[in-house]
């Protein structure tokens, strides 16, 4: 059931140092699901057929290695099954040379898109197999609240943030996180772990605030709205030194 895809990286998909920007790296990821999905069976057709999605609702990334230009990156995607509500995939990130740079987890869930609920997955899809671990699997990083924010920013849901689902597509989460952390930060240091964990939707013209934190090599996101100062997404990221 393994799918993969090599993804050229253009230029636009990389900051200026030259990585690959972590929003792209969740387009492609997103991307490769859809397509693994789709040669399953259910993928968008399915999903559009029956006004259902797809959204993702954690992922944890492990980066073995700085994505520095590359030309390109090969993705591997497996379903991994599922658990009542829940739906499982793997993804495995390989460098132009074929080694393994990054292995990533994710929880996903179906939903309605009439009544924005989730469905249970194993009703919907009996014929998806159960979760099972196996060894040395990769574990979400448990973290806390933002406690000592020093750093915000406020933004406003543009109308090219919002996908076909009608709310902010995930990548522009991380933009949001990671922005409102210092220049010189950033540029001394590059994304080694990323926890994402996203708890409400955006959707276009909504306001929203991003408070975070840095602590020696980690550092702490929270994504809420200003309306109602609801969680929309918290995020945990470890770093390296350039």
């Amino acid at each position: 059931m393994l799918f993969k895809k090599e993804y050229e990286i253009k230029y636009y998909e990389k900051n200026v140092l030259g990585d690959l920007k972590e929003s792209a790296l969740l387009n492609f990821l997103q991307d490769a699901a859809t397509l693994s999905a789709e040669s399953l069976g259910f993928g968008p057709t399915f999903v559009f057929q029956n006004n259902y999605a797809w959204v993702v609702l954690k992922y944890h990334i492990e980066l073995y290695t700085r994505i520095n230009n590359c030309n390109s990156i090969t993705i591997t995607t497996e379903p991994r099954g599922v658990s009542r509500l829940y739906a499982f995939r793997d993804f495995y990130i390989y460098s132009q040379s074929g080694d393994l740079i990054g292995k990533v987890i994710s929880t996903w869930a179906l939903i309605d898109m009439n009544t924005r609920k989730i469905l249970p997955v194993q009703k919907v899809l009996p014929m998806m197999f159960p979760y099972e671990k196996r060894e040395n699997e990769l574990e979400y990083i448990k973290f806390g609240d933002v406690e000592n924010p020093i750093y915000s920013k406020e933004y406003i849901v543009k109308f090219d943030d919002v996908d076909v689902n009608k709310h902010a597509n995930n990548s522009n989460y991380i933009v949001w996180a990671l922005d409102s952390l210092p220049v010189d930060f950033r540029i001394n240091n590059f994304v080694k772990t990323i926890d994402l964990k996203f708890k409400k939707e955006a959707f276009v013209e909504t306001k929203i605030k991003v408070i975070s934190d840095i602590n020696q090599n980690y550092s702490c996101h929270k994504i809420f709205s200003c309306s109602n100062n609801e969680e929309l997404a918290n995020i945990y990221a470890e770093w390296q030194q350039c």
